[in-house]
């Protein structure tokens, strides 16, 4: 386990920053983001558990997942992370909660159909179908925003007790959402998923998140997502053509202290 935070600041570990399709170095869609009192998964793709204890944290340690949407490479671990919880270890555990938009218990029930294991056991799940606006979690403020991707797509804007702020775009298309979600944030974690000459709807490409990133005054743009297209891709370089603040491509188990 990392070493504890101080109040109001905000440790952002990227868990999968790639995609659906595999490759060697990237896992699907995952975050893990730290405050003082929290720990948050963003997104629950493929692997995300075992990123999760290559960073050392433990799934009792766990307080809350936040779905940016329901396809599979964002989500598929959900059941995983369930069926988990229910070993002996976890027993008595603190809550878990569960946010995404309408259609939460629906897929959850989906799940406990084929794999009834996934219902909770000697620990309490609270699930939360999301609308866009604002809400408390532990001591982080979270806000959550229509996206155009799907008709169930969310980002989230995190901050602290003392404003350290990150944003996730989640999958993302072109949206004016975007722009207002990342405002004056300290990291935007943005969809770039295909180079900018190869554009694919449905997603950004490196460029298109320096753009809305650039108009949304954000001071660092973390680019991610990316499918195999991608590689020997200056993708780096496509954004910082289009946005004049700090521009860093993920990787899986980067970690960085916000605040």
């Amino acid at each position: 386990m990392r070493a504890e935070l101080n109040e109001g600041r905000l440790r952002l570990t990227v868990l999968g920053s790639g995609t659906a399709i595999p490759v060697r170095d990237r896992f699907p869609a995952g975050y893990l983001v730290q405050s003082k009192d929290s720990n948050v998964l963003v997104d629950c793709g493929p692997g995300t558990l075992r990123r999760l204890a290559e960073t050392g944290t433990d799934l009792d340690a766990i307080d809350a997942v936040l779905l940016t949407h329901y396809h599979t490479d964002h989500c598929a671990d959900v059941g995983p992370l369930l069926f988990a919880l229910r070993s002996p270890r976890y027993r008595g555990r603190k809550p878990l909660s569960l946010f995404a938009a309408p259609g939460l218990q629906r897929f959850l029930d989906t799940l406990a159909s084929v794999w009834p294991w996934t219902l909770p056991r000697d620990y309490e799940l609270h699930v939360r179908e999301l609308q866009p606006g604002s809400f408390s979690l532990r001591d982080l403020q979270v806000t959550a925003l229509p996206i155009r991707h799907t008709a169930q797509s969310l980002g989230y804007r995190i901050a602290s007790t003392t404003g350290a702020t990150i944003a996730f775009s989640g999958d993302a298309d072109e949206c004016e959402e975007l722009v207002e979600l990342a405002r004056d944030v300290d990291v935007f974690v943005c969809d770039a998923a295909f180079p900018d000459a190869q554009r694919v709807e449905g997603h950004l490409t490196p460029g298109m998140a320096g753009d809305h990133a650039e108009r949304a005054h954000a001071k660092t743009l973390l680019l991610t997502h990316f499918y195999p297209e991608c590689d020997g891709i200056d993708v780096v370089a496509e954004a910082r053509a289009r946005f004049a603040g700090e521009v860093v491509a993920a990787r899986d188990l980067m970690a960085r202290e916000i605040g």
